[in-house]
């Protein structure tokens, strides 16, 4: 028989009979069972001093087959239970109790860039520069929320004149547009917490095609992640309250000023913007 019960019924129903490595574990999950969902064995004991085979026999203590099904159940509920009204209610009511001020929330932001950008590899982000610049054409994909992070990304490469195509529609006009991609090409995936089933979607079939794929994504092992060939970590703060784009924003702009400062063709093509008016025949105030 299935059990229904939660994480955290789970955690308190067994607590009295874990040793002190494994308590330390369920107090963590107790107070924060959100974060679990988006770490790796090894990280989650590098968090709280124990050892990796000391999580995963911990999960195993919840009932679990293997730390990877404790992560993705915490991961169904966060999509079940965290709505996006409940993040802005959760956010304003903080706000009205007098917890954070304007010099915080600003605080706040600058907090989870620090924090956010110390988690990027930058392994990751200089093979993520290769593959744009060895790119025939670069696709990027988003939905919702990432909608605007795509439309920046595809504005500063056309600027580079680097053909990019953004495709942030839904349904049969998505997968039309990923049908022109092939192997010379690379596929930007940019999703978060509630990653679309069209990008998912998208990743698998750039996988089974050979094209390169780069994923912007809150965690390691995010299911977009874990479908992506390379990987930029975007921390974008607590996921129950609203969520910041100040650091996924901060990733695409460093990516951009380094293409454009390691590559002199990128700074010529951005130097011809100045020449359109000569080159069209216009005095540039039309």
């Amino acid at each position: 028989m299935e059990d229904r019960r939660t994480i955290l019924e789970r955690a308190r129903d067994v607590y009295s009979t874990l040793p002190k490595s494994q308590k330390r574990i369920a107090e963590s999950i107790l107070e924060n069972w959100e974060t679990i969902a988006f770490v790796s064995p090894k990280e989650l004991g590098e968090r709280l001093g124990v050892s990796e085979t000391t999580v995963i026999r911990f999960a195993r203590a919840l009932g679990y087959k293997s730390f990877s099904d404790l992560r993705q159940h915490c991961q169904e509920l966060i999509k079940e239970r965290l709505t996006p009204a409940e993040k802005m209610t959760a956010t304003v009511q903080k706000l009205r109790s007098g917890e954070t001020s304007f010099e915080r929330l600003l605080n706040s932001e600058i907090d989870n860039l620090r924090s956010g950008l110390s988690k990027v590899s930058p392994e990751e982000f200089y093979r993520a520069v290769d593959l744009v610049e060895s790119a025939k054409r670069v696709f990027i994909v988003g939905q919702g929320v990432s909608e605007p992070l795509c439309k920046f990304l595809e504005f500063r490469f056309r600027r580079m004149q680097i053909d990019t195509r953004v495709v942030t529609n839904g349904g049969k006009p998505f997968y039309e547009s990923l049908l022109l991609m092939d192997e010379r090409d690379i596929l930007i995936g940019i999703g978060f917490f509630r990653c679309s089933i069209d990008i998912l979607r998208a990743f698998s079939y750039a996988r089974k095609r050979s094209i390169p794929t780069i994923a912007l994504t809150h965690s390691n092992v995010s299911e977009l992640a874990l479908k992506s060939d390379v990987v930029l970590v975007a921390n974008r703060g607590p996921v129950s309250f609203l969520n910041s784009l100040v650091v996924p924003m901060a990733i695409l702009n460093a990516l951009v000023l380094y293409l454009a400062e390691k590559d002199e063709k990128k700074l010529k093509a951005l130097k011809q913007l100045d020449e359109i008016p000569n080159i069209f025949g216009f005095d540039g105030k039309d």
